[in-house]
Order: structure tokens, then C-alpha cells, then sequence
């Protein structure tokens, strides 16, 4: 399952990567200093200091006078690896991998710049929980999870045509997507300073904004299944396979933005493990019953597009849960790669009021 998690992301970044001209290249550096947010009482034990580290990135500027490129105001994509010291004995150090966007506010020709960095990737930890040997760390129990970051700059390109400087707030995720548990997650707010430093002698000089081309937003309809492992909050519980049919209605506004709204069907197997656990929990007494794992979701959402694909957000509530886990709202957010006008795949994570459930992998039809 982490392989497919690597390919699927290698498989997103890098056609885009090698696909466009007139590119140009920088990289940068970036230190940073913050404090590891204490979102749920039970990770006062694990935080001990503040985490510090530093994220070297390599990125790509494309100039090309492409549509969905101007309408972005020229988007860098780019890599980027990440080393974090959370200052803790239970934590530990924590390392990733991410392909990056870098997006910009004001005019893509000027010295300074507004710029924000939305990257995610892969990481690797140092100190995951062991009911044993590290029975505090509620953020993590496996030594690879999924990482986010988040990084707002004041970029200034090139004092001396080669080297210039940054300097903002990241805020940095980890989080196993539910794969095992305990997965509280970690986030750390922090204060980043760096330089850039362009490998090339000349800049990109970009095109000002187009009109945007008309088109035919007309009503779509998408099939979809889903599918993955993961475990219940209770840890060391097992995991489990889940599936999920989805049927969804779609109506694009614009070139960037389409609404949509549709059902799920769940089916959840760790469901059935949980629900002994916890009446044995409560009662000292093992149960056999087989629980009934189906729910039923109801849901809206946004699509925002980056040329072939799309970054998916939705918000869902079971109308038909017979056994509750965490709550009956969800949310979904994730990616969509559309391959043609009718098949795509999606990778997306669900979430119960902020704690995640699953990271699911999906394949779709959109008529």
C-alpha cells in the first residue's frame, strides 16, 4: 500500500514536470523554528519543546503562454525535502519528500512577491508509538505517513541576479491517514527565513492574463469506487479492507471551479472489530455479534482545477449509520487526475471531524 501511494503521487507530478518548455529553474533553502500545536489534551506528555529543522526545495518556473498556466498567474512546480527535530524525547525526528506548487498574489514579473507553497509527500518517522517502548506518542504509529505543509513568503527574487531571499509562517502535517492508530497527527506552526538562488542567467519574463475561453458547463454525472485498509481508533485493533461506492452530480462554473453533490455507500470492514471492542470495553465481556458495517453518506463539494487535475474538498453526512464512529458529518479532501474527458482517478483522505478514517484510492467514470 505505501508503494502505491508513492507511484500514484510520482505518477500525478511527473508528466507535468517534463511536459512544458521554456522553463527555468531555482532553488531555495529554509530554516525554521515554531511550536507543535497541542490540538487534543492527550499529546501534553509528547510535546516537550520546539521543533526546528529546515526544507530545501528545487523548483520549476514554466513561461509558457499556456491558458490554465496564465490563469494561475504562473504556478512553480517543484520538489522539495523537509527535516524536522520536534524537540522531543517521545516525538522524534521526522523526514519527507513532497512535490510542491509555489502560487503567486501579485504581478509574476516583480522583485517582490507574495508567494504560497502547498506541497505534499511522503515521510518517515523516527519515534512512532509502541504500547511498550513509546507508549506516549498519540501522533503517529507507523514509521511512514503522509506530510503536508504549507508555506506563506515574502519572496524576493535576485539581489545579484542570482540570489535572493524569503521569509514567512509554514504550517506542517503529518498523518498516517488512519492506516494504524493511535494517529492524532502532528502540526507544527512555524517561523521559516531562507534564500533562493536562481540556476540560470537569465528570467522568464510572463504574459499578462488572458480572457478566459467560453465553454460548456453542462450537468455530468460520475460513478466511482473506492477502496483501502485501515484501523479502528482503538490501537493495535487491526486492519481491515473498506469499500466505497460513490454516485455524484457535477456542474462546472468556471475554468477553475465546478460544484458537485452525490451519495456514498460504505462498506467498513474495522467497523465490525471496533464495535466488539468497545462492548467488551464497557461490559468485561467478549462479543461475537456481527455489527452491521454499512453507512450511507450524503455529500457537497468544490473542485478547484490545476490543468489536468483537481484539488477535492467535500463535506457528507451519514443518513444512514446504524452503529456511529466519531460522528456522522465527514469531510473528504484530496486529488483528482482526469486522464480524458470520461475516465479519472482520485486519492483522497476521509475524515470524521478531524480525525482521519481512511486514505482511499479511487478510479471513476464521469458520463
Amino acid at each position: 500500500m505505501k508503494k502505491h501511494i508513492i507511484y500514484i503521487v510520482l505518477g500525478f507530478t511527473l508528466t507535468s514536470a517534463f511536459a512544458q518548455k521554456k522553463q527555468y529553474h531555482f532553488m531555495d533553502v529554509d530554516a525554521f523554528y515554531g511550536i507543535a500545536l497541542e490540538h487534543d489534551k492527550s499529546l501534553a506528555t509528547a510535546i516537550q519543546g520546539n521543533p526546528f529543522g529546515f526544507i530545501i526545495g528545487y523548483n520549476i518556473k514554466n513561461a509558457k503562454n499556456a491558458n490554465w498556466l496564465a490563469y494561475y498567474n504562473y504556478p512553480d512546480f517543484g520538489f522539495s525535502v523537509l527535516y524536522q527535530n520536534t524537540n522531543s524525547d517521545i516525538l522524534g525526528e521526522m523526514y519527507a519528500a513532497y512535490t510542491h506548487y509555489n502560487f503567486y498574489f501579485n504581478d509574476r514579473n516583480a522583485k517582490n512577491k507574495l508567494q504560497l507553497r502547498i506541497a505534499f509527500g511522503l515521510g518517515y518517522i523516527s519515534k512512532p508509538y509502541n504500547a511498550i517502548s513509546n507508549e506516549f506518542n498519540y501522533t503517529l504509529a507507523t514509521k511512514f505517513a503522509g506530510s503536508a505543509y504549507l508555506k506563506l513568503n515574502y519572496h524576493r527574487d535576485f539581489f545579484n541576479k542570482k540570489i535572493g531571499l524569503q521569509t514567512g509562517l509554514s504550517l506542517i502535517h503529518f498523518s498516517n491517514a488512519g492506516f494504524k492508530n493511535p494517529n492524532l497527527g502532528l502540526n507544527t506552526l512555524a517561523a521559516t527565513i531562507g534564500i533562493n538562488y536562481n540556476l540560470q542567467k537569465e528570467n522568464p519574463t510572463f504574459s499578462k492574463k488572458e480572457k478566459r475561453p467560453k465553454e460548456k458547463n453542462k450537468i455530468r454525472y460520475n460513478f466511482m469506487f473506492r477502496a483501502g485498509i485501515n484501523e479502528s481508533k482503538i490501537p493495535d485493533s487491526g486492519q481491515f479492507p473498506f469499500y466505497v461506492g460513490t454516485f455524484s452530480i457535477e456542474k462546472k462554473l468556471n475554468f477553475k471551479s465546478t460544484l458537485t453533490t452525490g451519495v456514498d455507500y460504505f462498506k467498513s470492514d474495522f467497523l465490525n472489530k471496533y464495535l466488539q471492542d468497545e462492548s467488551e470495553l464497557q461490559t468485561g465481556i467478549p462479543n461475537t455479534t456481527n455489527f452491521k458495517t454499512d453507512r450511507i453518506g450524503i455529500f457537497a463539494g468544490h473542485e478547484l482545477y490545476i490543468h489536468n487535475f483537481s484539488m477535492v474538498t467535500q463535506l457528507g453526512y451519514h443518513i444512514y449509520a446504524p452503529n456511529k464512529y466519531v460522528s456522522k458529518i465527514y469531510e473528504r479532501l484530496g486529488f483528482k487526475h482526469q486522464f480524458n474527458d470520461h475516465f479519472f482517478t482520485e486519492l483522497t483522505l476521509k475524515v470524521n471531524l478531524f480525525r482521519a478514517e481512511g486514505l482511499e484510492f479511487g478510479i471513476g467514470y464521469r458520463l
